[in-house]
């Protein structure tokens, strides 16, 4: 009987000790990580941290749980998870705010001026600081800009920033992003480039539908060919910083160098930030004969080669909306 106890006691230390250092190498071992985690505010941590390789296995559950104080010093928002790191290691940068990061989303067709009016509300840079950063990227930034505008080359993305980053680190991030888009090498004419990113921006704020957006760049096209003016209300539109929902006659009136009703040619500059596909169909439109678009109502538009098709559509148009309104009493 002592011998069978003795056996058990071996058995168990040994199964004891092989479970500790099952543990500790489990805790303290690296993996590779190249992960952005969001620790959701209001929702369990366990959850949270499950977008991470290995967060449900036991050891680190166990770790967590009772040597971390079940994570109650870590705070919601989101972390840059790089490289090779151990348990422990993320557990101490979760803890202490290391790596964290802010979440910057840029939406299609966003002006310069918007996207800094958000980061300056959020109190993620200040405006002056800001643009001084943009002013010393003008000698190193291999695409035209104009007079330092940077109009167009903010990429239309998701960013994860550095949650201290100063202004120069702000904008070095979404600059980064459009030269890997966009690497300068494939893009030796310059000022061709600039031209089509003019193009593609307004193809962005005129087309509502992505499968537009190439026959709209042949209207564009074929009116520049013949001498016409764009004629575009998203280039007026710009001028009064997109806060009108409808532009007017009179609104065409207005003296800028950006609305193309008085002007010939493109605008100096774009007018938002373009995303891949408007900047493809700047360079590859559709190969149609159309000078004409209309808004029909639903999202999409209406194209013609003649002025006349054009107005005939509107008229139709009015017509049958004001037949469906009637119907609706």
């Amino acid at each position: 009987m002592g011998k069978i106890f003795r056996a058990l006691v071996t058995a168990v230390f040994v199964a004891g000790i092989l479970a500790a250092a099952y543990f500790y190498m489990a805790v303290t071992g690296k993996n590779q990580y190249a992960h952005i985690l969001e620790i959701k505010s209001g929702v369990p941590l366990i959850r949270s941290l499950q977008q991470l390789p290995g967060a449900r296995s036991l050891p680190f559950r166990l770790y967590l749980k009772y040597f971390r104080d079940g994570g109650r010093k870590i705070k919601a928002g989101y972390y840059s998870i790089q490289g090779e790191k151990s348990v422990i290691e993320i557990i101490d940068l979760l803890e202490h705010g290391m790596d964290r990061i802010f979440k910057l989303t840029i939406p299609e067709g966003y002006t310069l001026e918007q996207i800094v009016n958000h980061l300056e509300k959020e109190g993620r840079i200040r405006r002056e600081k800001f643009f001084e950063a943009l002013m010393k990227k003008r000698e190193s930034f291999p695409y035209e800009t104009p007079e330092g505008n940077f109009e167009g080359y903010f990429y239309p993305e998701t960013y994860f920033i550095p949650e201290n980053a100063g202004e120069d680190i702000v904008v070095d991030t979404i600059l980064h992003e459009f030269t890997r888009r966009f690497p300068p090498e494939n893009w030796p004419d310059k000022k061709e480039f600039y031209k089509k990113l003019i193009m593609a921006s307004i193809l962005e704020r005129e087309a509502m539908l992505d499968s537009e957006k190439p026959l709209m760049s042949s209207v564009f096209y074929n009116r520049l060919k013949k001498g016409m003016k764009l004629a575009s209300d998203a280039t007026v539109n710009f001028v009064f910083h997109y806060e009108k929902k409808r532009i007017l006659y009179k609104d065409l009136e207005v003296d800028s160098p950006y609305n193309t009703y008085r002007n010939e040619g493109l605008p100096p500059a774009p007018i938002c930030n373009p995303d891949a596909l408007s900047i493809e169909a700047a360079w590859s439109p559709a190969d149609t004969d159309y000078l004409f678009f209309v808004a029909k109502g639903d999202g999409g538009h209406f194209f013609s080669k003649t002025y006349k098709e054009h107005l005939q559509f509107q008229n139709q148009n009015k017509k049958n909306q004001n037949t469906a309104n009637k119907n609706k009493k």
